[in-house]
């Protein structure tokens, strides 16, 4: 969740968050720091005796006072191609879809188009295709686009653009539109990725559920409603295909923000296209929190005064076991390592925990508190292997680390890598910077500047790959984190992933 992101919960929520105050510690010891204008390197000497890394709750040190300029960094030598396999890092943002060996090195546009929905819902199980929908002057496409080549194939024109003269927000052909642009739409198969599952309106007038073979190249409409069909996920073992449908309906207010009205759900079994009704669950949106195993799926109500009815669902019968029976804070999310549910729970409620952020872990009836403050959104962060509950820090799947926030409900944009380092933006009076830590428990600034993405390399998990607002690239590898011009991606990036 980016920091915009949490900016626009906190206000929508009518609630104010209080910070504690600055606490600063000493530079870094036996490290050179220079400033530039817009990167603060930093060259680490760690001591051969230090202790192995360990979460720890220091705090972030004085931003350097140092004034002199040297000559702005120069791109360092990097590879002149693509590996022939992955993993690589995979952005999308405002210059399109590009691709980077793990490294950082050797950025490469893959796609030039703007595009819709999740990267990580895009890229297929093997890593060689991504199923992207972009925006053109026609309307929204459906096209494949190879990994790491980037040749690209369109596999379906998914509806015509609503027409520009008398343009009309609450037109049939608006709503098809929204359902495909602004929800998910695409899935792939698990295993083998042969199958794609992806939400059109190609035969109209509603956005409907499809299936894309990508061996015998044929398309199949699985459903045909009045609803509008939104966000397609697979069962674990690839035979279903579970959707929702929404709708908009009057009266309508000014900016039109998501369906005002919760249809129902349906599961599509794949072999045969049957399609099977499910219980909805109560409130005005789809409530799925993940899988239980391949046929069960988890869900919960929105009740008058929180999230309650925590349960699972059979997808084929319809019959639902309870999983929990106390209410809770509607941020909620699931780790796939274990299945482990993390969410943030509120006093005041019916059946209510009290305040605090609580993980239940399968088998489990009484979850368990991690924290006694309650956080204000929730995520899985599947590059970290962390649930990210702002601000009060992260938390592994277990339970049993959590690493704070250098500096509380002033870091965002969190990266933890396969060595246990960390790395943060903090942003204080208006000014972005880098912060990270690694075998010494230490803070250290490394970079200054407004940040969009931070991410770790993911093979060795010693290099963070860093871009900037305007698009700019670098990467700074353990020991010294020294960051080192990479390229540009073309302007603003909005997501940052590995390839399997």
């Amino acid at each position: 969740m980016t920091k915009y992101l949490m900016v626009i919960i906190l206000l929508f929520a009518s609630f104010t968050l209080s910070s504690c105050e600055e606490i600063s510690t000493p530079e870094l010891p036996d490290a050179e720091i220079t400033l530039t204008k817009e990167v603060v390197t930093a060259s680490f000497t760690p001591s051969s005796t230090a202790p192995p890394f360990t979460p720890t709750n220091t705090s972030v040190p004085a931003t350097p006072t140092n004034t002199s300029l040297p000559p702005t960094p120069t791109p360092t030598s990097a590879p002149t191609s693509l590996n022939a396999t992955g993993p690589y890092v995979i952005f999308k943002g405002a210059g399109g879809v590009w691709v980077t060996n793990p490294d950082g090195s050797f950025p490469t546009r893959v796609s030039e188009y703007k595009i819709h929905g999740d990267l990580h819902s895009a890229i297929s199980p093997r890593g060689d295709f991504l199923a992207l929908v972009i925006s053109n002057d026609q309307g929204l496409d459906l096209v494949l686009v190879k990994i790491p080549s980037g040749e690209t194939e369109t596999i379906a024109h998914l509806i015509d653009s609503p027409p520009a003269e008398n343009y009309d927000p609450t037109s049939a052909n608006s709503f098809a539109t929204y359902a495909i642009r602004d929800y998910e739409s695409v899935a792939w198969q698990p295993g083998d990725g042969r199958l794609l599952a992806f939400i059109g309106a190609i035969n109209g007038p509603t956005a409907d559920l499809y299936m894309y073979d990508t061996q015998s190249k044929q398309i199949t409409q699985l459903t045909d409603g009045p609803s509008q069909a939104v966000l397609p996920v697979w069962s674990p073992d690839g035979q279903y295909i579970l959707h929702f449908g929404v709708s908009w309906v009057p009266p309508f207010g000014g900016a039109i923000i998501g369906a005002n009205q919760f249809d129902g759900v349906w599961a599509v079994r794949a072999s045969d296209g049957e399609v099977i009704t499910l219980p909805k669950n109560e409130g005005s949106r789809p409530h799925f929190v993940g899988w239980q195993d391949n046929s069960h799926y988890i869900t919960y109500d929105t009740g008058e005064c929180s999230e309650e009815n925590l349960r699972s669902v059979d997808v084929v019968s319809g019959e639902t076991t309870p999983i929990m029976d106390a209410s809770f804070y509607y941020y909620i999310d699931q780790s796939p390592e274990n299945g482990a549910l993390l969410f943030s729970s509120a006093p005041g409620c019916v059946n209510s925990l009290g305040e605090g952020t609580f993980l239940l872990t399968p088998g489990q009836t009484i979850p368990t508190m991690l924290h006694d403050k309650r956080a204000w959104g929730i995520s899985w962060m599947p590059e970290s292997r962390v649930f990210n509950a702002y601000p009060e820090g992260l938390f592994s799947s277990d339970g049993q680390i959590h690493y704070d926030p250098p500096a509380y409900d002033k870091s965002f944009i969190p990266a933890v890598s396969k060595e246990g380092y960390q790395a943060w933006e903090v942003i204080e009076n208006r000014k972005g910077r880098v912060v990270v830590t690694a075998t010494t428990g230490e803070w250290g600034t490394i970079f200054e500047g407004s940040i969009s993405q931070l991410i770790w390399d993911p093979l060795e998990g010693k290099t963070l790959i860093i871009t900037t607002d305007d698009g700019s690239l670098y990467a700074a590898s353990y020991p010294g984190f020294s960051p080192l011009i990479m390229g540009n991606l073309g302007g603003d990036v909005y997501q940052a992933i590995w390839s399997p």
